[in-house]
């Protein structure tokens, strides 16, 4: 268990981005849903970082690590995919050292190839950082909240 103390400096060290910085993060955001529901894998795998230590955790807890794996889940998914529509429902982002940590809820409209179209709706959290110049995901992680057909 973490002593008070520690919470207390674990806090201290998350902050408020920049302006720039939380423009940068948010054009992030609006890339991934536009990425997810045209089902670009090659769009979504631009975004995260690529290394063999990315991680991705998809919603239903399978962990998928190494940019390689993450790929291939993606693919899998959309390939079983008729059409799929992303929205955000609300984004918190914070600074934590040279990293930004993002948490948030979102929905999916999917079709099957197969089957009924459902609606998942998942809680995410990920963590950013830049690499490159530029802003990617280095953990993405989402967790299933509710799946039902609409």
């Amino acid at each position: 268990m973490n002593s008070p103390d520690a919470a207390g400096a674990a806090a201290a060290d998350v902050q408020q981005l920049s302006d720039e910085d939380l423009a940068a993060n948010q054009e992030l955001d609006r890339q991934f849903v536009e990425a997810m529901s045209q089902k670009d894998v090659e769009k979504v795998m631009s975004l995260f970082w690529n290394s063999p230590h990315f991680v991705l955790v998809t919603h239903d807890g399978t962990v998928h690590l190494g940019w390689g794996n993450a790929r291939k889940a993606l693919q899998e998914m959309f390939a079983g995919l008729e059409s799929a529509r992303l929205e955000i429902n609300e984004v918190t982002h914070a600074r934590s050292g040279d990293c930004v940590l993002a948490v948030g809820t979102a929905t999916y409209q999917m079709e099957p190839r197969f089957g009924q179209p459902q609606q998942l709706t998942e809680r995410w959290t990920d963590v950013r950082r830049k690499i490159g110049g530029r802003w990617v995901y280095v953990l993405d992680q989402a967790h299933a909240l509710a799946l039902s057909t609409p």
